[in-house]
């Protein structure tokens, strides 16, 4: 009788994510032991594969009226969410156990991000910024001495990089909206309007931002594109001297030991921009099981578990004092170019939460960036034409 009475008062949460690989191991491995130290609740982890899936997955539930406890969900997918009444505020549980020094520990961009108006709805989760990883043994041999810190500087660099008897090149990426975001965020531009209903980045910082990739690829020949995440696979085979990516891409980059000494620099000219998802709990949840959510969460987001969270997997720590612990101070000491590049969410750039841009995001992609890249279209018409596209599908919500 005891065993049942025990076994009835372990409180079931589910939290559904798309983390897979070894972040996915990672967090697994910190929801077992969250769960060892709190015997009476059970985080119920389910990879959903990817975040196509896991949002097409959410939106199937809420309309089942069986949502999971807690997710991982972007901002865009949290408007319609909040909108439709299926979350439960995060502040409802944050300002009774959050004292004025947590408030204030988190980084004030990833705050504002969370928050609906005045309503703190959600928490941030596996937040990475975007950095350049380089060859050092490269740069050295061409006599370049650091990283450059303008976009000016990185076309120059990138022609000493070029090596056309060699095959080398400066640099290679897919078609992609963030390399074209932060040349714009550089520029001054915008991506949307304050209200979120108008396109702005068909504007000059735009035409600019993607006249300067394409000439990259085509009028100075130093770049290249790939499909998918080839390109940081020829960055590690050297024939690439600098890539784009993540603050996460370190990780997956060091697993294949690459045979030079890497470096990971800011974005030039302060275009740096967040990436990932917030987690949010579900108000069709009990009550009990929204506080052990919370639970979790607070575990989750508190200063020692995000400096091992960020050491393991790249994310940015979401706590400035995460910084301070001596776990992150030999981490800083043994890689010292990361903090370089975590230290960017003091000013990186956020993109638009609408629940237009999910499909507004992919639209600029391929009405836009996609056939200028590959000489279909001038930068300026096909930022005009997607401009149009984009600005139907925010109309819409």
């Amino acid at each position: 009788m005891i065993i049942l009475l025990l076994i009835s008062a372990t409180v079931r949460v589910t939290f559904w994510h798309a983390m897979g690989g070894p972040l996915g191991r990672t967090l697994d491995d910190l929801i077992m032991r969250f769960n060892r130290e709190h015997p009476d609740i059970e985080v119920i982890s389910v990879n959903m594969g990817n975040y196509s899936t896991l949002s097409q997955k959410l939106m199937a539930s809420i309309v089942a009226n069986r949502p999971p406890t807690m997710a991982q969900a972007y901002e865009s997918w949290i408007s319609s969410l909040w909108r439709a009444g299926k979350l439960e505020p995060i502040e409802n549980f944050a300002r009774k156990d959050f004292t004025q020094a947590d408030w204030e520990d988190f980084f004030p961009v990833l705050l504002a991000n969370s928050k609906w108006g005045d309503t703190l709805v959600s928490l941030p989760f596996n937040k990475s910024v975007t950095a350049y990883f380089y060859n050092k043994d490269w740069f050295r041999e061409k006599g370049i001495t650091e990283f450059p810190s303008t976009w000016d500087e990185f076309l120059g660099v990138a022609l000493k990089l070029r090596d056309t008897l060699a095959d080398k090149w400066a640099t290679a990426f897919s078609p992609a909206v963030s390399l074209f975001e932060m040349l714009l965020f550089s520029c001054g531009g915008q991506i949307l309007d304050s209200l979120e209903l108008y396109a702005r980045f068909d504007d000059s910082c735009g035409v600019w931002a993607l006249s300067f990739i394409c000439d990259l690829l085509h009028k100075y020949k130093v770049a290249y594109l790939t499909t998918g995440y080839q390109y940081q696979d020829d960055f590690i085979t050297q024939k690439v001297a600098m890539v784009v990516g993540s603050s996460v891409s370190y990780s997956y980059i060091m697993r294949y030991k690459p045979p030079f000494e890497l470096g990971m620099a800011p974005i030039p000219d302060s275009g740096c921009i967040i990436m990932g998802t917030n987690i949010v709990i579900f108000r069709a949840a009990t009550p009990e099981q929204k506080r052990a959510a919370w639970e979790f969460i607070k575990w989750f987001t508190s200063p020692e578990i995000q400096a091992e969270w960020a050491i393991a997997t790249g994310y940015v720590p979401v706590r400035r004092s995460a910084f301070t612990l001596p776990i992150m101070q030999a981490e800083l000491r043994k890689v010292p170019d990361r903090i370089m590049v975590w230290r960017q969410i003091e000013y990186a750039h956020t993109e638009p939460r609408t629940a237009g841009w999910l499909a507004g995001r992919q639209f600029l992609l391929t009405e836009g960036i996609e056939p200028a890249l590959r000489n279909v279209l001038s930068p300026r018409q096909a930022l005009t034409r997607a401009a149009k596209i984009v600005e139907f599908e925010l109309k819409k919500y």
